[in-house]
């Protein structure tokens, strides 16, 4: 494919094409599923296919940066039995870079959150978790009128000193949706079982948390256990809390719950201390996670060994780097 044809046309269209030709050639999808898996209509879907044609993308194999993408997209959807997966290239400049991916993954997930949202029916509610890697989603989610959805907290809102969350994005999606929003009156863990047990039983949490029980689309994120967990730097889990969640087992936090790298709950005080929602609660509901950062592979590949996600997001090294021990 030449340079000269690569710039007529622009980068999102351009990756568009790159996945509808692998979807058709190598994954063997009709028209019609591709136009599901790229949510666009067949009439696109087969115009993009056409255009790959004459980008001279198709040949024995499919050129393109998101082609490798699309292939692991399809091999996580198959093993995993998700209904979409979403992996975004990288430049290598931003490979070893701790902060790296947040805007290419925000910027995927606000598009496809986007599409979901439009699709959801008046009144819907959308339960939504907190972290980083959400907080660059939202703010690259475009605007739209969606005044009808209620956007609802999964977990405690607030730090252990019960100040405010910054990674809480309820307010954000409200700004840019004009829907209501609705923020957990608690922290993300309580210090014990009876503060958890005083708590659960206030009105307002129990408001809340039917709000967020009463979702069908749920957006989380991914937390890893590692020494430098952001959780723990803005005071919503102690020191106490890390070192006894890495002796049982976790690598994975998901919506203040812990998992092994089998992805199944560990067997920790901690665990018991969570302000929210919990697994059962989004079981048989739609699950998208968003993730970004450097090493993660681990903690997403227990969240999907937890058979808790239904749609996944995030970038291409993360992507490989969870193949390779997914395989080991």
């Amino acid at each position: 494919m030449s340079d000269k044809n690569n710039k007529s046309i622009d980068s999102e269209q351009l990756d568009l094409a790159t996945r509808a030709a692998w979807l058709s050639y190598i994954g063997g999808y009709t028209q019609g599923e591709v136009a599901k898996r790229l949510q666009v209509s067949p009439v696109k879907a087969h115009r993009l296919i056409q255009q790959a044609q004459q980008l001279g993308m198709v040949k024995i194999f499919i050129e393109g940066a998101a082609a490798s993408c699309t292939a692991m997209e399809e091999t996580l959807i198959q093993r995993f039995g998700l209904q979409s997966c979403l992996i975004v290239p990288l430049s290598d400049d931003d490979q070893h870079n701790e902060l790296r991916g947040f805007n290419e993954v925000g910027a995927g997930a606000a598009c496809f959150f986007h599409k979901l949202l439009e699709q959801l029916p008046a009144g819907s509610h959308v339960g939504i978790g907190k972290g980083r890697s959400l907080t660059a989603m939202a703010e690259r989610l475009p605007t739209m009128s969606r005044s009808d959805l209620v956007f609802a907290s999964v977990s405690g809102s607030f730090t252990r000193k019960f100040s405010a969350n910054r990674l809480d994005v309820v307010h954000s999606l409200v700004e840019r949706t004009g829907g209501e929003g609705y923020f957990m009156p608690m922290p993300y863990l309580a210090k014990d079982d009876q503060e958890r047990d005083m708590l659960m039983s206030q009105p307002s949490v129990q408001d809340s948390l039917q709000l967020a029980r009463d979702a069908d689309l749920y957006v989380v994120g991914i937390g890893a256990l590692k020494n430098n967990h952001y959780l723990n730097s803005v005071g919503l889990v102690s020191d106490d809390d890390l070192e006894e969640l890495r002796g049982a087992g976790a690598v994975c936090d998901l919506i203040g719950s812990f998992y092994d790298a089998h992805g199944q709950a560990v067997d920790s005080p901690v665990n018991h201390h969570a302000l929210g929602i919990d697994a059962e609660d989004m079981a048989n509901k739609r699950v998208m996670a968003v993730v970004a950062g450097l090493g993660k592979e681990t903690a997403i590949l227990s969240a999907l060994r937890s058979q808790l996600l239904t749609d996944l997001v995030m970038d291409e090294v993360t992507a490989k780097a969870l193949l390779t021990i997914e395989e080991s």
